[in-house]
């Protein structure tokens, strides 16, 4: 292999320590923002290094993201925008192949049409562009994500209902507020300690004219009967359709399924990943347990706090993404879609 090809500027390794501190001091405080930011580091990548063709491109993505995420592990977002990146230049290579192949008859065509190749050899002068479009259509599909799940709210929240939510979820809070500019609906919110985000959440909702009540958590079992839906955010959605949620959604999305009350899921198709949660990288990181309770209380009490739930996805009755709303069973193929060409799936799974 050429070894001009895995040569990088400084303002790359530059912007790659900004975006590890970054992520490491919890100031991307949004996976919209951690989207757009991985963007702009994997156009800083294409840009400054040096390759000639579409196999060394994938090369040199494919090192850096292995190398990156053996620094954050648990980033699954950040991963994500990595694999679309590196499918869109499998596709592209894929599609300029076949208009190279233009000259076969249609019958051939048709014949042959399953034997798809990949033309790696495609220059750098041909590809660059495609990949600056690609990138720039991928930072307008984060921008607008929140404002078209939003759009979406009026389908599923009645006159006079009530709502369930818990967590800090921009883009919850940006679906509540688009429907209370046509319905009137109370929303009860879950106050998720021992961060407290459902305080900063109930306030924001209130502001805009909407009924809101703040419960503590111990309280969701006993509330959740009264409610008609809960419409939650997540982390992330894993392959199987299961969550990455905040901490404590399994717990209410238990009483939901006791009580025969639908859990809809809001989030942006950047949340979903081809990993499944079995893999040992996607094990609950544990935050500090002074956030829960001193640990002056008593030395030889061990506290917990991990940093998320699993959700499986037998609790959960519907998705909303920015393009299109599923059930869990099908998110296995908008995944597909998302990441992987005919014949690569063993790469992806």
């Amino acid at each position: 292999m050429l070894s001009n090809t895995r040569t990088l500027k400084t303002d790359y390794k530059q912007e790659l320590r900004s975006f590890l501190n970054e992520l490491k001091n919890r100031e991307l405080n949004s996976s919209i923002n951690i989207g757009l930011a991985s963007v702009r580091l994997i156009k800083k990548l294409i840009g400054e290094s040096k390759w000639t063709t579409a196999g060394e491109l994938l090369e040199i993505l494919k090192k850096e993201e292995k190398n990156l995420f053996e620094c954050i592990p648990t980033e699954t977002n950040v991963r994500n925008v990595w694999k679309r990146v590196i499918k869109i230049i499998k596709d592209e290579s894929v599609v300029i192949e076949q208009r190279n192949q233009s000259k076969i008859d249609s019958l051939q065509g048709n014949l042959f049409q399953s034997n798809i190749c990949q033309n790696l050899a495609l220059s750098h002068n041909e590809l660059k562009p495609i990949m600056i479009e690609a990138l720039s259509e991928i930072i307008l599909e984060l921008e607008s994500a929140v404002s078209s799940i939003a759009s979406q709210s009026v389908e599923h929240i009645h006159e006079n209902e009530v709502i369930f939510t818990m967590g800090k979820s921009q883009t919850v809070e940006a679906f509540l507020k688009n429907a209370a500019r046509k319905r009137k609906f109370h929303v009860i919110v879950a106050e998720n300690a021992p961060y407290l985000d459902g305080h900063q959440v109930a306030s924001n909702l209130q502001k805009v004219g909407l009924d809101v009540t703040l419960i503590t958590d111990s309280a969701i079992f006993t509330i959740i009967s009264r409610v008609n839906t809960i419409i939650i955010g997540t982390k992330s959605i894993f392959a199987n359709g299961g969550l990455k949620a905040y901490t404590g959604t399994h717990s209410l999305a238990l009483a939901a399924k006791h009580h025969n009350i639908p859990l809809i899921v809001c989030a942006s198709l950047l949340k979903l990943s081809p990993e499944y949660f079995a893999n040992t990288n996607n094990l609950p990181e544990l935050l500090p347990c002074d956030d829960v309770l001193s640990t002056d209380f008593h030395p030889n009490l061990t506290v917990l706090n991990p940093s998320f739930d699993y959700v499986p996805p037998e609790l959960i009755n519907l998705f909303i993404f920015n393009t299109t709303k599923t059930a869990p069973s099908y998110v296995y193929r908008l995944i597909r879609e998302m990441y992987a060409i005919e014949g690569d799936e063993d790469e992806l799974f």
